[in-house]
């Protein structure tokens, strides 16, 4: 199965591409969205696992962009990611059709069940999931509130080290 990687960290690329590779997958790699998309029209992918917090173009715009493209909308997309990690923020992955929504660290076995779960399912319906789209405006609207939620808590964050610092 080819399996595109899209993640802004080589260290999780890594992690994944050993991972998969050692079960039999062959993989590629993209570090952003627009990167992602380019690579999905050039060649055979069967499954797209990507982060979401990631530069030019994030794993939230990239999944709907892959889910509302007749060309691609069949490949199965599992979200992984570290810093989305609210119920609100997998129920919008859900919402813009994602298949899976797997939190960052995940022990490898339990990662390569789901996985193997969202493959089989694929087989099983012979396509990904075939969710409505969410309309645009409610899209945009529901991710730029996803988004602000986490400056913020990026900005208290930092601010309370700074605190701490200057203490």
């Amino acid at each position: 199965m080819n399996i595109l990687i899209v993640d802004d960290y080589a260290e999780n690329f890594y992690f994944l591409e050993a991972l998969l590779k050692g079960n039999g997958h062959a993989v590629r790699s993209a570090v952003n969205g627009a990167e992602a998309l380019e690579m999905l029209r050039a060649a055979e992918i069967d499954l797209i696992i990507s982060d979401i917090l990631m530069p030019v173009m994030d794993g939230f715009q990239l999944c709907r962009k892959v889910k509302t493209d007749e060309a691609l909308r069949d490949i199965p997309f599992v979200i992984y990611t570290s810093e989305y990690t609210s119920s609100q923020d997998e129920a919008f992955a859900a919402q813009i059709g994602a298949d899976r929504f797997i939190l960052k660290p995940c022990e490898p076995d339990l990662f390569m069940e789901a996985i193997q779960d969202v493959i089989d399912a694929a087989r099983r319906l012979n396509v990904a999931s075939k969710a409505e789209p969410l309309p645009d405006e409610v899209m945009f609207r529901v991710h730029n509130e996803r988004l602000v939620k986490k400056l913020e808590q990026k900005i208290l964050e930092l601010e309370k080290e700074v605190q701490a610092r200057s203490e």
